[in-house]
């Protein structure tokens, strides 16, 4: 993949004409900064060049973006965090490690983690067929794009679905790596959402879900517990595809 067609790629998501995109310009200051405006670019840089890419930063510079689609590497740059060492991460991060207990007569099963996630529906592509459509096949399994083209509107749907999977990458440092369609999202005949796992290498931590869906018109928002029964288990690269 060259250098003009990232530069169209990322002209393309962040509504920019190539040029007025520079290479000491972060995604961020393009426009590009949510977790749904960077998975879009991915999908899209991904589509065009057949890589397969780690997750983009918001604080991630164009030049180094070119040099990642054209040269395969960023010289100089950070290991991912899902590199760290599973146990650090969790200490650093999970309620599990804060003292004192909030409530030291609860027992928690293993180690627990918020995530919370808001999209503007907007954001998301419009498509006559979203079964074909690359960020949605990307995004998304058959079956919830089967139920969400059921829904008044599809897109809506969707985006609520997009947000209870980022909501739960963010509440776990495993899970932060995680392709969203790992992610699985169902309901129930009373509509309640439930998240579960697709990637049977993920369970080895014995995550458990609790999952709320909320949306108007206009924007699309979620919230997610997680419960990590496991939470020594070896991060790696299992959960990349």
């Amino acid at each position: 993949m060259d250098r003009t067609a990232v530069l169209v790629a990322l002209s393309r998501i962040a509504r920019k004409p190539t040029a007025q995109i520079a290479d000491h310009m972060v995604l961020a200051s393009l426009g590009v900064s949510s977790s749904l405006g960077l998975s879009l670019l991915r999908t899209s840089l991904e589509s065009a060049s057949g890589k397969s890419l780690e997750p983009l930063s918001g604080m991630m510079r164009v030049g180094d973006l070119v040099t990642l689609m054209t040269n395969g590497a960023v010289p100089g740059a950070a290991p991912a965090i899902a590199d760290a060492p599973a146990a650090a991460l969790l200490a650093a991060t999970s309620l599990a490690a804060a003292t004192p207990a909030v409530n030291e007569s609860m027992t928690w099963p293993g180690a627990i983690g918020l995530g919370l996630d808001i999209q503007d529906v907007d954001a998301l592509p419009l498509s006559s067929d979203y079964r074909s459509h690359e960020f949605y096949r990307s995004h998304f399994l058959a079956s919830e794009i089967a139920t969400a083209v059921l829904r008044p509107d599809a897109r809506v749907h969707l985006c609520g679905i997009f947000c209870a999977k980022e909501a739960a990458k963010k509440s776990h440092p495993a899970l932060l790596e995680a392709r969203m369609n790992t992610l699985v999202v169902t309901h129930d005949s009373g509509g309640k959402p439930f998240l579960g796992l697709a990637d049977g290498e993920l369970s080895a931590y014995g995550f458990q879900f609790i999952v709320s869906i909320s949306h108007t018109h206009k924007f699309a928002a979620a919230a997610c517990i997680t419960f990590a029964r496991n939470p020594g288990a070896a991060a790696g690269s299992l959960h990349r595809r």
